[in-house]
């Protein structure tokens, strides 16, 4: 009877070695990179296929987003402010706080069937091309305000974007604010300059949806959007059609490399 005890005991201990390890290997599968903590706008758009395409390297598919409140959306920009920017051991990334905005292109990779979402274009106040290298210095700002409080609150959003050429990209609106929607999602997103490498990025956010055609929803006012950049006048000529506006109050983020 000792002997079976003994052998059942070595036979659980060994059962635990063997899952600690498995879960030491997963958790070291990942490096986290990035730790920040921001506020977002999602403006979503239908831009020409041939144009979004163009931004996208072989053998990814320039596609539109399926469903949800974006549906028909191929094109996203986002115009960020991170309020707090660490690396992966917590130092201050770019000095800790800056705004920027990107455009994000969705592809569908025809030989493997996967989605993913593409960073294609960053315009931030750095001359360094990012992680993603897509990225080119350009002059960003912001202006906001919100009159009033609580659910009555106005907002007004002012963002203006100069690339190095004098190109411009602005967008305003004013919203009236409304209970947020707090959502986590996990996600990879690609280079569009090396589709091979990819982060994957762990989002807590409290969401506001302003403004969608699906959906029918539309709490947004005085919207205006307009670009010179010459690298965007194929995609962003005034033919893009709106979609839909969302509206990121905050959002903590963790990006991690696999």
């Amino acid at each position: 009877m000792r002997h079976f005890i003994n052998r059942s005991v070595l036979y659980l201990i060994g059962i635990i070695c063997v899952a600690g390890v498995a879960f030491t290997t997963l958790a070291q599968a990942e490096t986290l990179v990035e730790s920040s903590l921001f506020f977002r706008i999602y403006v979503a758009f239908s831009v020409d296929q041939k144009a979004a395409q163009a931004w996208l390297p072989a053998p990814w598919k320039a596609v539109s987003l399926p469903k949800g409140p974006f549906k028909g959306a191929n094109l996203m920009v986002i115009f960020t402010d991170k309020f707090i920017a660490q690396d992966g051991e917590g130092k201050p990334d770019k000095k800790g706080t800056f705004c920027y905005a990107a455009l994000v292109a969705f592809g569908k990779n025809e030989q493997t069937g996967e989605f993913s979402p593409f960073d294609i274009r960053i315009y931030w106040p750095y001359d360094d091309p990012g992680v993603y290298k897509v990225a080119v210095k350009a002059k960003v700002f912001r202006g906001a305000t919100l009159q009033g409080a609580n659910l009555g609150g106005k907002v007004s959003e002012v963002w203006n974007v100069q690339d190095s050429a004098g190109g411009i990209m602005g967008f305003s609106m004013d919203y009236q604010r409304a209970v947020p929607k707090r959502t986590k999602r996990e996600f990879k997103v690609r280079s569009s300059v090396e589709p091979d490498f990819f982060r994957i990025y762990r989002d807590d956010y409290a969401n506001e949806l302003l403004k969608s055609i699906p959906a029918g929803i539309d709490r947004v006012k005085n919207y205006k959007f307009r670009v010179t950049m010459s690298e965007l006048s194929e995609m962003l000529d005034g033919s893009e059609q709106l979609v839909g506006i969302s509206v990121n109050r905050s959002r903590v983020r963790q990006i991690f490399l696999p």
